[in-house]
């Protein structure tokens, strides 16, 4: 799925917990005075990175929604650029996951002890060494907390036996969950045990281990300068200055104009709007995710199958994905294809969606539906209308909206725009108070058990009002037999097992169609080799290109 989708990615994440997945579309704005306009700020050696926020607060808790870690297209919840994590997921060459914190770890009882060797000689930026006993802090500190573990890292017990080495229990085998276990920003003991509340801790001053510290902050901007004792090679660049725009147009034009030099955002007919300007500009999008329209299924008339259906049956997904120059969604069983084709289930194998707008309208019909003089469908004189719900900064899920409103209409079936902000989007889909919406707001590990996981496993289901705290199955999708193969997954002992389960989850989405895939999206990156190379690009994919500490440390000045 996807920005702050997943920062993770982020997910990155698609939007909130997935600041890496933010994209922006539009027309291109002219741009003057603004919190972009001092982009050579910081002197030789620093790059400026355009981000989005609707509210910069000095807020460097990495644990919190909305705070300035969103700005580095960190997902809240990850490590990042100060805080970092034991491991670096690697969600574009997958499979080859970065040691980091850990350098090196193994599983042992049946999955159900992790065993992680940590790193030596790693410092905090005030000096403090670090060691095993600030990785059990974070964990146990997480494990009270459960508004603060977003990731959902559910374990037994945490240990260290010695300064450079921590064992995980957990009840159940759990290599499935590695890559959500290994991704928290570990903190330090000595400064974070003096904190009362973590939940309402600021940390205005964050001292980490990673490759950056704070050094200025205002209202429209941050910058992070070089880690000059960190525990790796340096960084060559020296400095990353974030500047936050209000939008995905505005941060578009920051790089069009040479004034950001590094970026993780959609741009509209890339190609005559930022490459062309320059032979310094590059822009790749590596496939991560699939999305399309996330229903509320305790909500009419999305909660009823046969709308779904119609639904899924009536759009055209090469208009809803080339509003945003995205390919259409195909596998019925919701994977981003091709990668994940080995995941398939030979009964889906080749299955692809496809538009039948009379078959939309047969569905409905047989379902009771009738259509009123307004040329909408009804049933027991409710019309068939719902609303979708998105950030209206969002500007690519706004053009993929206006194409779904008119080919919904098309089929008999009114939709709605319910814009809202940034900052609120998730607090609403969490609490299950929308209809609908675009964008899901958790990066899945590049594992076809997570995508599932993550938005359709029932064991993680809430009642509406109740916010769930890690972002999955926001649209509250609750099935026995799911439920069963999810619960049975950790238990397999084999690929072959493993597979078999996933294939009947596979039927199950099929057959249920929980939500409705219409895309896939990419991890937008924008930047520029004016000022420095480096970067991960088509020929050399070593990883995401989104802003990223990853892809910082590799980079040259010029």
């Amino acid at each position: 799925m996807t920005t702050s989708k997943s920062p993770i990615a982020s997910g990155m994440t698609r939007r909130g917990v997935l600041a890496t997945a933010l994209a922006g579309a539009g027309t291109l704005a002219l741009y003057g005075c603004g919190p972009g306009s001092g982009g050579s700020a910081g002197g030789a050696g620093t790059l400026t990175v355009a981000g989005q926020s609707d509210n910069l607060t000095k807020v460097f808790n990495p644990f919190l929604a909305n705070t300035a870690q969103g700005l580095t297209y960190t997902p809240q919840g990850s490590g990042g650029f100060i805080y970092e994590p034991l491991v670096q997921i690697n969600t574009v060459d997958i499979g080859h996951d970065i040691p980091w914190l850990a350098k090196a770890w193994r599983w042992s009882d049946g999955n159900k002890t992790l065993t992680l060797d940590l790193q030596s000689g790693v410092k905090w930026t005030d000096g403090q060494p670090f060691s095993a006993d600030d990785v059990v802090f974070t964990y146990t500190m997480l494990k009270k907390n459960a508004g603060l573990n977003l990731l959902g890292v559910e374990f037994t017990g945490v240990t260290a036996p010695s300064p450079t080495q921590v064992v995980f229990t957990f009840p159940a085998p759990s290599e499935q969950f590695f890559t959500n276990i290994v991704s928290a920003p570990i903190v330090s003991q000595h400064i974070w045990s003096k904190v009362k509340d973590p939940t309402k801790y600021t940390d205005d001053n964050p001292v980490g281990t990673g490759p950056f510290k704070l050094s200025q902050f205002s209202a429209q901007s941050f910058l992070l300068i070089r880690n000059e004792d960190y525990w790796q090679p340096k960084a060559q660049i020296k400095a990353l200055r974030f500047v936050a725009y209000k939008d995905n147009e505005s941060m578009t034009n920051a790089l069009v104009q040479g004034q950001a030099d590094w970026g993780g955002t959609y741009i509209a007919n890339a190609d005559k709007t930022y490459l062309s300007r320059s032979k310094n500009n590059n822009y790749w999008a590596p496939l991560a995710g699939t999305d399309g329209l996330i229903p509320n299924l305790e909500r009419w008339p999305l909660s009823d199958l046969a709308v779904r259906q119609a639904i899924s049956l009536g759009v055209n997904r090469k208009q809803v994905g080339a509003a945003t120059d995205s390919p259409p969604a195909t596998s019925v069983v919701g994977l981003p294809m091709p990668a994940y084709t080995a995941s398939v289930a030979p009964q889906y194998q080749g299955v692809d969606f496809t538009q039948d707008v009379a078959k939309a309208k047969q569905t409905l019909e047989a379902a009771g539906y009738t259509k009123g003089g307004d040329g909408y469908y009804q049933k027991g004189g409710k019309r068939v209308q719902f609303s979708i719900s998105f950030p209206s900064a969002y500007t690519d899920i706004a053009a993929r909206v206006q194409v779904l409103v008119s080919q919904l209409k098309d089929i008999g079936i009114k939709l709605t725009v319910d814009t809202t902000t940034v900052n609120d989007i998730n607090t609403l889909t969490a609490k299950g108070d929308f209809d609908s919406t675009m964008g899901y707001p958790v990066n899945s590990a590049p594992r076809a058990f997570s995508y599932y996981n993550d938005t359709i496993n029932p064991n993680l289901y809430y009642p509406i009002g109740k916010a769930t705290p890690t972002f999955q199955n926001i649209e509250r999708f609750q099935n026995a037999e799911a439920a069963q193969l999810f619960k049975e997954y950790p238990t397999a002992t084999t690929d072959a097992q493993r597979q078999q389960i996933i294939d009947g989850i596979e039927k199950i989405f099929v057959d249920n169609l929980p939500w409705i895939p219409m895309f896939y999206w990419g991890s937008y990156g924008n930047w520029s080799t004016a000022k420095a190379t480096g970067f991960p690009t088509p020929q050399n994919p070593y990883f995401s290109p989104v802003p990223n500490p990853v892809v910082a440390l590799r980079l040259k000045p010029v």
